[in-house]
């Protein structure tokens, strides 16, 4: 039994990992509304449709008895491929899941039960489509509560995504440097006079902001606030309750980034390939992509998703991650346009991939450590990671290596019209920065299986195969 570190908060329930597959255990009064919960109509369409995620009661005993000592009930969760955090989610990815929050809360409170919270964590990612996750959010509803996970709700989807579309403010340095969202007079430090009367800024961000003040003013001189944040100062109903969410349900689905365009969310026009070495670069990949099942392809620096969406035939997951968060956002607009699929896209400098974070550094885990790729797309990245970012190539080549994954890498050379542009500004030339340097790391570290030519030799793509760790060790030696 595994326990999962970023479970603590709910008191009510814990997950946990056993042999691949992922268990929630449950408090008494969590059980109960589980046996509740899992008989009503509405919760199993919800499951049904793929917006909750599948669950079901777990009665081995092998689960059970190690649990039993402290917890009443457990259930067993469909396992999801991947584990994302809000700070790398594109606008639209934010927007949805918020949609999908809203939705799954609406259709509770029809059926006369509710969700504690609005954690944007309880939401994940199946390919391009979320799903709520927590079940044990949802409880019966008690006449005369409003929604207790609005202010929560608030903090982690509607604060990030008004400062987006009205100020077009980066939404990841804002979520990664606080777990807990987006503090409403933090937001307002963004906000001008004339954004106040912009579509949900008066009601959900400034209206909090100069309550939550006043309740610090109230608590300063010993004072009990007159309200506080989050808390209606009336009993609501819950036909209250609802329209309230109905109302922000409608807001959100209105809200539209600003619009513009990066080098990167246009690199299908702009990139500096030809159409025959465009192909050559596609066979090249599809040749040794396809022939397998791929567990989980990593495509790093995925730009607009090309390659990304190439693997997706002949992967169970494919990962797509670039720093660029309006060509990440390019291409989940364009996932979502088509059927279901396995592409997840995912905003991140992979420079500053993301680290362990929370609590004691386990809440949140790293990049690193979330997935086991057996396939890594790696194209037209290095020198970015090389001269942009100083890294120097050996330690690229082993962070590569360490997921211990098969690699296909592309090395764009020294005389590289991409290259040259990078290093006008410089002063260092980089002459350890050669494709004999390169193969010769590369060499150390994996087998180099194949290699072919790209735009007339100025880049090479490579497919690598990591070596065994003892055959390393000699080579390193």
């Amino acid at each position: 039994m595994t326990p999962e570190p970023g479970s603590f908060r709910d008191a009510s329930n814990r997950i946990f990992y056993h042999q691949g597959e992922v268990f929630r255990s449950l408090s008494a009064e969590a059980t109960a509304n589980w046996h509740q919960l899992r008989q009503t109509a509405f919760f199993q369409e919800l499951v049904k449709s793929g917006a909750v995620v599948g669950t079901e009661t777990e009665d081995r005993p092998e689960i059970t008895a190690p649990v039993s000592s402290h917890w009443t009930g457990v259930l067993r969760h469909e396992r999801l491929p991947f584990i994302s955090y809000p700070y790398e989610w594109t606008f639209g990815m934010l927007k949805d899941a918020a949609l999908l929050h809203l939705e799954v809360l609406e259709r509770a409170l029809e059926n006369g039960w509710t969700l504690k919270d609005g954690s944007a964590y309880n939401v994940q990612w199946r390919g391009q489509r979320p799903v709520f996750i927590d079940v044990s959010s949802f409880e019966p509803y008690r006449a005369g509560d409003s929604w207790i996970g609005y202010r929560q709700f608030c903090m982690m989807f509607i604060v990030p995504l008004l400062l987006k579309a009205h100020r077009d403010i980066q939404l990841a340095p804002l979520c990664r440097s606080n777990l807990e969202g987006v503090d409403p007079e933090e937001g307002m430090k963004f906000i001008s006079m004339r954004d106040i009367l912009r579509r949900g800024v008066f009601t959900h961000l400034y209206l909090h902001a100069r309550l939550q003040g006043r309740a610090k003013q109230a608590e300063t001189r010993m004072q009990a606030p007159a309200s506080s944040p989050g808390k209606w100062p009336i009993r609501q109903t819950r036909e209250m309750t609802l329209g309230m969410v109905q109302s922000i349900r409608r807001m959100v689905g209105k809200l539209e980034r600003k619009g513009g365009a990066t080098v990167w969310s246009d690199y299908e026009k702009t990139h500096s390939y030809d159409n025959v070495s465009l192909a050559e670069k596609k066979h090249f990949v599809e040749r040794h992509v396809r022939g397998k099942r791929w567990r989980m392809v990593y495509d790093l620096g995925s730009n607009t998703g090309t390659f990304a969406r190439l693997c997706s035939d002949h992967a169970d997951q494919v990962v797509a991650v670039d720093q660029d968060e309006l060509a990440v956002d390019t291409l989940y607009r364009r996932l979502k346009a088509e059927k279901p699929g396995n592409v997840t896209p995912l905003v991140m400098p992979l420079s500053n991939a993301s680290p362990d974070q929370g609590w004691r550094g386990r809440e949140r885990k790293s990049f690193d450590s979330r997935g086991k790729p057996d396939l890594i797309l790696c194209l037209a990245l290095i020198h970015h990671m090389v001269i942009s970012a100083n890294i120097p190539m050996r330690d690229f080549l082993q962070w590569l290596c360490g997921f211990a994954a098969a690699v296909v890498v592309e090395f764009v050379g020294p005389d590289d019209e991409m290259t040259l542009q990078l290093l006008k500004n410089k002063r260092n030339a980089y002459p350890d920065y050669t494709q004999g340097q390169f193969e010769s790391i590369a060499a150390s570290m994996f087998e180099i299986i194949d290699s072919a030519p790209l735009k007339e030799g100025r880049r090479r793509i490579y497919f690598l195969q990591p070596k065994l760790p003892s055959v390393q060790s000699q080579t390193a030696t």
